[in-house]
């Protein structure tokens, strides 16, 4: 969109105001927030001043802290507040190494209605690195004022507004003849806050998507293809290729076994380090340390597969939790994972070795429906990737009984796939040996653990399969009740994933489920001789935006059946369609609790 010198655009967001919660021991009454571009001779940086004040709403002692991000590409110019400085490195979640620190200023207010200030400086010495900017708080917000000003000079550079929706904000873009000013004032907004299963904060929170870095998708990629031009060769190469490929006969045996073979040798871990976060370490120190990122991984899958005379090409992507494509928004926020394409007899195969237990055929849903920005020459390829139907992550586990001894007595068999397998897998494979055989043996058990469950093995977990599956022998004395000449069978397992009903008491976001999914339960009971079938309950099928709730009680000759199947096919529940999953839920559970009477 063009805007003229002296126009002025106002975007409001009307929504009910809010109020402080019962727990807001701490809210900000001020705050301005303001981001300058600024160039000189040599480069372009921004410049960043933040000023809050904040008020006490408890009759006890509050500590307010302010939390000053920096790191290599963001230096901290000065923070001022009553207070005590801390300053340490913070490493997120599952993060090897990361080069970010914080400076927290931890002040205090001592009486109900007093209030404290702070402020602080930074510079982005690199607008690479500078793509997104929240506007929301940890504390509840009064009254906040944020800006960013783009001087005319550099006009490439744009702000693109995310899930604004909902939120208190007004947005004000001024054209003068300076450049531009883009301002939103926030009020009456909640404090950002996690939350079991919630959304990725991407895809809730407002927040600024800043552009002009890059001009294109082209420049991104020739970027990142430069980041990524690193000394590939691998010493003796041609024995690790042998050794790799020791029982392989085909094409596909080689890029199976090759696939399979960084899966099981190299350890994934998350490395984040400004420039180094983005380009990849060297094949070679891969192999030596034994571990690597997204990116090391899969340049050392891409090295070993061409080495091998195969079309392989690393590859820039997105997970789920990036709500925009390359093509769209060309920023380093826009693509915050690496994995290796594979082109092969026509088929595309996207090879993500920081999953360990899929075949490589499968593609991870968390990447499913991405855009991919895969190498090409001097331009990239850009490719949308496929989207596999829930059926495609399957957890299912079977019984099949007689009646024996006043029992139901027989055999139980779990078969899992895709993100399921890897899910379950991954779980297990912390555990010690024992442990390992415990979890099994509690797949197999109903949730009170009120069966016997003996023999448990495995009859195929080898991670180059599509199918992982074990099995052991059941004896359920509870699952039968006798009065008269009447057997009463209870067939639901009660084994399950995802029924736990979800609380919304204090609930403020949608919910997220692990994945989309079949969960399928079977039990098959042979009639016993001498009996009939007095009352088969009947089948029900609920359903709700988010999935199908079924379950059916059916006779094939002599066997009854009882087929239970949850099917997840969106992940993301809107927070007021949980009540209505939460009573098909219960609804569902009552009609699959229902029990086959047999009679003498």
């Amino acid at each position: 969109m063009r805007f003229f010198t002296g126009v002025v655009f106002f975007t409001a967001f009307f929504t009910t105001s809010n109020a402080q919660k019962w727990d807001d021991k701490i809210v900000i009454s001020q705050c301005t927030e303001n981001y300058s571009f600024v160039k000189d001779s040599k480069k372009t940086v921004v410049k960043n001043i933040k000023k809050i004040t904040y008020e006490s709403l408890s009759s006890s002692y509050v500590v307010p802290e302010t939390d000053v991000v920096y790191g290599e590409y963001i230096t901290l110019d000065n923070i001022s507040g009553k207070g005590i400085k801390i300053y340490k490195n913070i490493t997120p979640e599952n993060i090897f190494y990361d080069d970010t620190k914080v400076c927290i200023l931890r002040s205090s207010i001592l009486q109900k209605g007093k209030t404290c200030s702070a402020s602080y400086q930074r510079t982005f010495t690199d607008t690479k690195y500078f793509a997104t900017v929240y506007l929301l708080d940890e504390y509840f917000i009064r009254n906040k004022t944020l800006s960013i000003t783009i001087p005319k000079e550099l006009s490439g550079y744009q702000i693109k507004e995310m899930n604004f929706e909902g939120y208190n904000i007004q947005s004000k873009h001024e054209t003068t003849a300076q450049g531009e000013v883009y301002s939103y004032i926030i009020s009456q907004e909640n404090r950002m806050k996690k939350e079991d299963r919630m959304p990725p904060e991407s895809n809730v929170y407002p927040y600024l998507l800043i552009t002009g870095p890059f001009e294109d998708v082209n420049a991104l990629y020739s970027w990142s293809k430069e980041m990524a031009n690193v000394n590939c060769d691998i010493p003796n190469i041609n024995s690790l290729l042998q050794e790799i490929n020791k029982e392989s006969k085909t094409d596909e045996d080689r890029i199976s076994n090759t696939y399979h073979w960084v899966q099981d040798n190299i350890r994934y871990v998350a490395f984040e380090a400004g420039e180094s976060g983005h380009r990849p370490e060297q094949p070679q120190e891969v192999l030596r340390k034994r571990y690597g990122d997204c990116k090391g991984m899969a340049l050392l899958l891409k090295t070993l597969l061409k080495a091998q005379g195969f079309d392989a090409r690393l590859t820039d992507i997105g997970t789920d939790e990036i709500p925009y494509k390359m093509s769209e928004c060309p920023t380093l926020a826009s693509a915050n994972h690496v994995i290796c394409t594979l082109f092969h007899k026509g088929k595309t195969y996207y090879l993500d070795a920081t999953y360990n237990y899929t075949p490589y055929t499968y593609i991870p849903q968390n990447i499913q429906g991405s855009e991919a920005m895969i190498e090409d020459g001097d331009k990239p390829l850009l490719q949308i990737l496929p989207t596999f139907k829930s059926d495609a992550s399957l957890d299912s586990l079977s019984y099949q009984y007689k009646i024996q001894d006043n029992a139901l007595v027989g055999k139980a068999t779990y078969y899992i796939r895709g993100d399921m397998k890897e899910w379950f897998m991954t779980s297990t494979s912390y555990n010690s040996q024992k442990e390992h055989d415990e979890i099994l043996t509690n797949n197999l058990n109903s949730d009170a653990h009120s069966m016997t469950v003996t023999n448990v093995k495995w009859i195929n977990n080898d991670n180059r399969k599509e199918w992982a599956c074990f099995e052991g022998n059941v004896v359920n004395k509870n699952g039968i009740q006798q009065s008269g000449r009447e057997l009463y069978i209870e067939m639901n397992p009660h084994n399950n994933f995802f029924i736990s009903r979800i609380d919304t008491t204090q609930r403020t976001h949608d919910y997220y489920f692990k994945m989309r999914c079949n969960v399928v339960r079977q039990v098959s009971l042979t009639i016993p001789t001498g009996y009939k079938v007095d009352y088969l309950p009947p089948s029900a099928t609920f359903t709700t935006p988010e999935g199908t709730l079924s379950c059916q009680f059916t006779r094939q000759g002599n066997t009854i059946v009882f087929h239970q199947k949850m099917k997840i096919s969106k992940r993301r529940m809107p927070l007021n369609n949980i009540p209505k999953w939460n009573e098909a839920i219960s609804k569902w559970k009552d009609a699959c609790n229902e029990q086959v009477i047999l009679k003498r």
